[in-house]
């Protein structure tokens, strides 16, 4: 199967049955949220969430360009700088890795062949004709913006959690939280960017951030 007929994948009406996804098994053990005397709510889940490099979730994701949709299974693995993405296609039609850090990437097809580039963007675009903003990502899925970048439009809910930003050009909203170990952690995210939305729904936290 070629790159450019997994991406043909895509059009067609989004499976919208997402939102029912549950959590499975319960991830190991992680921290909670330690309150800090003098620190809202929101300031104590950034001080304890940012600095954390490892993580592990399964999910899915759906994906709409212009009058284009499609979803896939979604396995990602964080390590520091490093990530692991495995996007798998519906009805067997093949999964694609990408793997990489800040100075390469790659990216390897149902056929086995691999292809490589300095970054996720430039790969996804060329070759699926749609990119997931990994590093940024990485702090978006845990409900945090990413740290040091200019943001706007910042809301929190009433526990102090992020509900809605806008940070390097994508809108992010954060549909739903699930408490994992003591620690309330997206389960439905909302990307908007600038002809692309994703949905993203974390079934399960497989290592939760630490």
């Amino acid at each position: 199967m070629t790159l450019r007929a997994w991406a043909g994948v895509l059009p067609g009406a989004l499976v919208l049955s997402l939102c029912g996804c549950a959590t499975s098994t319960p991830p190991p053990a992680t921290a909670p949220v330690d309150a800090t005397p003098g620190l809202s709510p929101w300031e104590q889940r950034v001080a304890a969430l940012t600095p954390l490099q490892h993580f592990s979730l399964r999910g899915r994701i759906a994906v709409e360009r212009e009058r284009e949709g499609g979803q896939a299974q979604l396995q990602w693995a964080q390590q520091g700088e490093h990530f692991d993405l495995r996007l798998m296609a519906p009805l067997s039609q093949g999964s694609f890795l990408l793997a990489g850090n800040a100075i390469e990437v790659s990216l390897t097809a149902p056929d086995g062949k691999v292809y490589t580039a300095p970054d996720l963007d430039t790969l996804m675009t060329r070759h699926l004709q749609w990119a997931l903003p990994v590093a940024g990502a990485r702090y978006w899925i845990l409900g945090l913006p990413v740290p040091g970048r200019p943001t706007t439009q910042l809301t929190l809910d009433d526990a102090g959690r992020l509900t809605d930003l806008a940070q390097d050009g994508w809108r992010i909203s954060v549909l739903e939280y699930q408490n994992v170990q003591g620690v309330d952690l997206p389960r439905r995210l909302f990307l908007l960017g600038n002809t692309l939305r994703l949905r993203i729904v974390v079934t399960a936290w497989t290592e939760t951030p630490h």
